[in-house]
């Protein structure tokens, strides 16, 4: 949240096209006990929409190393790695390297019938749902991994069509517990932020299930909203926000 104080000096460094690295830390609701101004919701939004600036959010320690060398070999505008405080666990498909183009696969099926893309500290919760949904429900599920969207913007079509595969068809649902602004453009839904009240202080396990993040309820949303496109024929065009108010998990 300090960033924020921060912002205009990140922007200054973004109009100069100058080399400086930020480092965020604390970048999750699960930083829960101190309330709102440890919450940043919004600010995810600010720096993606801020010209030159390259924010980084990695979901393991693999994609921190690779978020710091793209923010060392990013010679023409600041870079800001935005990571968690609370431990996470190391995956086995995350690769440095595959930062750079600002998304991946981390989990492919020919098939699929779910893309679920995983951000940041939440990647696992993307993870941890495709392995629940396949067994429970028998879908076929792929993960992809979005640390960086000015990365992936960079891309070509081919590389950004291939890593989502929106174009055949395949629905994309975002997990990140930010507010959904800009992510419009790359799925179809998100679980996301979107109360008014979204500041309570609890400790950061208690406060992701208090917001919906727990992997019962938004198995139970996804599935619903896939379950709404097949007997809506405009839903596909829409984007859905698959947040809950506190206590109506």
């Amino acid at each position: 949240m300090f960033y924020l104080y921060a912002a205009p000096a990140v922007r200054m460094g973004a109009l100069q096209s100058l080399q400086v690295i930020h480092v965020a830390t604390h970048d999750s609701i699960g930083m829960g006990e101190d309330g709102p101004t440890h919450q940043p919701v919004e600010l995810a939004a600010l720096f993606r929409a801020m010209p030159k600036l390259l924010f980084i959010r990695p979901g393991d320690s693999e994609e921190t190393a690779g978020a710091w060398e793209v923010a060392i070999k990013y010679k023409t505008g600041p870079s800001l790695i935005s990571t968690s405080r609370h431990t996470l666990p190391q995956h086995k498909t995350t690769k440095r390297a595959s930062v750079a183009q600002g998304a991946y696969v981390l989990e492919e099926d020919e098939n699929a019938d779910l893309t679920l893309i995983g951000v940041g500290a939440e990647l696992t919760f993307a993870v941890d749902l495709a392995k629940k949904i396949r067994e429970e429900h028998k879908l076929k599920v792929r993960v992809v991994s979005f640390p960086c969207k000015r990365l992936f913007d960079q891309q070509s079509t081919e590389y950004k069509r291939k890593t989502l595969r929106r174009h055949e068809g395949i629905p994309a649902v975002v997990i990140e517990a930010y507010v959904a602004y800009g992510w419009e453009r790359y799925a179809d839904a998100m679980v996301c932020m979107r109360t008014s009240n979204y500041g309570h202080s609890l400790p950061g396990k208690y406060i992701y299930q208090h917001f919906g993040y727990e992997l019962g309820s938004m198995t139970e949303r996804i599935m619903g909203y896939l379950d709404a496109r097949k007997s809506d024929k405009y839903l596909e065009r829409e984007f859905v926000e698959l947040s809950v108010e506190p206590g109506h998990h």
